[in-house]
């Protein structure tokens, strides 16, 4: 209902001019679901014409109405309309004028813009509706499907999701977004492998978009291929020198590749360094993940230990061992049996034959701790 060129929105969908705001967003909110539930259940194309253009109408109806400061204006230009239209029977009538005549127009909605707009007010339900209706009517509209594709992932409907990512991309096939938000889909279904590969796709069709490298760099490193990560990576870094997350990421990296250099000591539960190589391996390791810069304290704190043990698995020390016992014992067994003079070679066995059995690297110390199956191939 209008008057004049004011529609009556208050008259349209049984409003009391002295609703309250909340008042209001229900009755509209019912006039939503009805509207757009026949729309989608039309028998033919007029009255599913008509119940999208109510839609439309619910939607410029909240605008007017829930705005505080829109509604007196409106509530004024409504009454103003309404005294025009009340003309008094003895008022002369007016010649009517020539009008010209009405040119036919098609008349297309705007689908996609209506769901961006209730996406960005959180209106997940509109938008989905609006989406719906724009790959009806366009079955070849691969904006449409991918924003379809995303909203769906953000339900947590992610087979729905992917079927209309592959939609968008049989349509736009260079599309990075879709890519990526295909990449982040099998993700969230806990499949980082799969992901990999549409992450790279997405940097390869937008090299120049460092916020897509560096999820790609992410997924990277989720599957532990840290050389690939790296890289993609660094290369961020040129374009944002000052991005925390990155240096970040980089010196877990460095941190990482430390450790493959290291070996799992079950006992200690934690790293060591159980061969002679190791050690300057990780001490290079170590300082690439300082000079990035990192501010993470937890790692910056592990690096700096990796550092230590590194610079002393190289030291000297003495550990006791189990086949020292048997060789003091006929140590002592000679110093029992032999005269005097001769007591002295046994003596000197007792005590020295442990030092020299004992006194080794500390790498080579912890190397024997370790079970045979994971001591390193030397």
């Amino acid at each position: 209902m209008t008057t004049e060129d004011v529609p009556d929105y208050y008259a349209e969908f049984g409003i009391d001019r002295a609703a309250s705001a909340d008042q209001v967003s229900r009755q509209l909110d019912r006039a939503f679901r009805t509207w757009s539930s026949r729309a989608s259940r039309a028998p033919d194309t007029k009255r599913r014409r008509e119940a999208e253009d109510k839609v439309a109408l619910v939607s410029e109806a909240r605008k007017e109405l829930l705005d505080t400061d829109r509604r007196p204006a409106y509530d004024r230009r409504l009454d103003q309309a309404r005294r025009h239209a009340r003309v008094p029977a003895s008022a002369p009538k007016s010649q009517p004028q020539p009008q010209p005549q009405p040119q036919p127009t098609l008349h297309v909605r705007d689908w996609v813009g209506h769901a961006r707009r209730l996406m960005n007010e959180g209106d997940g339900e509109g938008a989905l509706y609006e989406l719906r209706q724009a790959v009806h009517h366009d079955e070849r509209n691969g904006e449409a499907w991918r924003l379809l594709g995303a909203l769906h992932a953000k339900q947590g409907q992610l087979s729905d999701a992917l079927q209309e990512f592959q939609r968008a991309l049989a349509l736009l096939p260079r599309d990075a977004l879709t890519h990526s938000l295909t990449a982040q889909v099998w993700e969230q279904l806990g499949d980082h492998v799969k992901a990999v590969p549409w992450h790279l796709r997405a940097v390869e069709l937008a090299p120049a978009d460092v916020g897509l490298r560096i999820a790609a760099a992410d997924s990277l490193y989720r599957v532990e291929r840290y050389d690939e990560a790296l890289g993609h990576y660094e290369r961020a870094l040129t374009e944002r020198p000052g991005h925390d997350g990155v240096r970040n990421q980089i010196g877990w990296i460095w941190l990482r590749r430390a450790e493959r250099a290291m070996v799992w000591h079950p006992a200690r539960e934690r790293y060591v360094i159980a061969a002679a190589g190791s050690a300057p391996t990780v001490t290079h390791c170590v300082d690439q993940g300082l000079a990035v810069g990192a501010s993470d304290g937890v790692l910056r704190d592990q690096l700096t230990t990796y550092r230590v043990h590194a610079s002393e698995a190289l030291g000297r020390t003495w550990r006791w061992y189990k086949s020292m016992g048997p060789v003091m014992g006929v140590c002592a067994a000679l110093m029992l049996v032999l005269p005097a003079p001769l007591v002295v070679l046994p003596l000197a066995g007792f005590f020295g034959l442990p030092i020299a059995m004992g006194v080794k690297p500390r790498w080579q110390h912890t190397c024997n701790e370790l079970p045979p199956h994971q001591r390193p191939q030397t």
